[in-house]
């Protein structure tokens, strides 16, 4: 994914929008500004100098914006309304601050899961969540999980909070097999 390329594009259609609709005083490097500050990036030059992967997730996030640290969605609907607000903000922040684990997720799942054209309802974002896991020793939030699948290309389709991805059910056995032979 060209993230640079994305906001560059994201910039250029709000301005146009913000012209079309009669207003004059926005210049494209101010609509950058305000694409790259709505991203999480203090200002266009920020986006511009930092990570690939850090701006691969943001421009994830700016198009999956129920994307967040827990999955897709707003969380537990037992809290009132201002809590699942608070808390998928704090999540969403959660993800976004969580690139270098996404990125390492991702070439995980590029390197031990073969993609197919169609969605696969066994490869589900939780189960790969438990094998990442047990396979890189450390903690996977469902929603890096998803956030890496999602990058790394694979098809995807979102049931509730998890996903299911276009990942081979021959690599799902495999990794299953592996986890097993570690018990």
């Amino acid at each position: 994914m060209d993230a640079i390329r994305f906001f560059k594009d994201r910039a250029k259609s709000q301005l146009k929008q913000r012209r079309a609709a009669g207003d004059d005083r926005p210049a494209l490097q101010r609509t950058q500004h305000e694409v790259a500050v709505n991203a999480g990036f203090r200002s266009w030059g920020d986006m511009l100098a930092c990570r690939e992967d850090e701006r691969d997730l943001a421009a994830l996030m700016v198009r999956e914006p129920t994307l967040n640290w827990a999955g897709f969605g707003p969380g537990d609907f037992a809290k009132s309304r201002a809590e699942r607000e608070a808390q998928f903000t704090q999540w969403r922040v959660e993800l976004r601050e969580s690139a270098d684990h996404v990125a390492q997720l991702r070439a995980w799942l590029v390197s031990n899961a073969d993609p197919r054209k169609t969605v696969n309802s066994r490869a589900y974002s939780y189960k790969l969540k438990h094998l990442a896991e047990e396979e890189l020793g450390s903690y996977v939030s469902n929603g890096e999980i998803i956030a890496a699948a999602i990058l790394a290309g694979y098809s995807y389709r979102e049931v509730g909070l998890n996903a299911n991805f276009g990942i081979s059910q021959h690599s799902m056995r495999a990794l299953d097999d592996r986890r097993r032979g570690r018990r």
